[in-house]
C-alpha cells in the first residue's frame, strides 16, 4: 500500500539530495510530493517511491545511470557497513535502495543518522 513518507525516509532523501546542483534541487523539490511503500521483502528499509507528477516538475533524466544520489551507511561507531542509493526514472524519484554488505541483522534506524554523504 502506498502511504506518506516516514520521517526517516524524508530526512534520508533530503540528506542524500542536499547538493546544490540543478538535479539535486529538482529532485529535492519532489520529496514533498512522494508516496512510499515497502520495496523489499527481506526486512531492509528499501522503499519504492511514487511522485505526483502533476504537482511537481520532472528532474533531469540522466542516461548513464538511474542512481541520482548515494551515501555510505555507517554503524554508530562509524564503521562502513553499506550504501543507500536514490534512483529516478523518467525524471521522477522511484526508489530509496538500502544495501548492507554483511548480514548484520536489522539495521539500526533511523537511517538518516547512519548516512554519510
Amino acid at each position: 500500500m502506498w502511504g506518506p513518507l516516514s520521517e526517516d525516509v524524508r530526512r534520508s532523501l533530503e540528506l542524500l539530495l542536499a547538493g546544490d546542483t540543478e538535479a539535486d534541487r529538482a529532485y529535492r523539490a519532489q520529496v514533498s510530493h512522494v508516496l512510499m511503500r515497502p520495496g523489499c521483502t527481506c526486512g531492509c528499509p528499501t522503499v519504492d517511491l511514487r511522485v505526483d507528477g502533476g504537482a511537481v516538475a520532472a528532474g533531469p533524466v540522466v542516461e548513464r545511470s538511474p542512481v541520482i544520489a548515494d551515501g555510505d551507511i555507517t554503524t554508530v561507531d562509524g564503521e562502513h557497513i553499506g550504501q543507500a542509493m536514490v534512483f529516478a526514472f523518467g525524471g521522477y524519484l522511484s526508489t530509496l535502495e538500502v544495501c548492507v554488505w554483511d548480514d548484520l541483522g536489522v539495521l539500526e534506524l533511523p537511517l538518516w543518522e547512519r548516512l554519510s554523504v
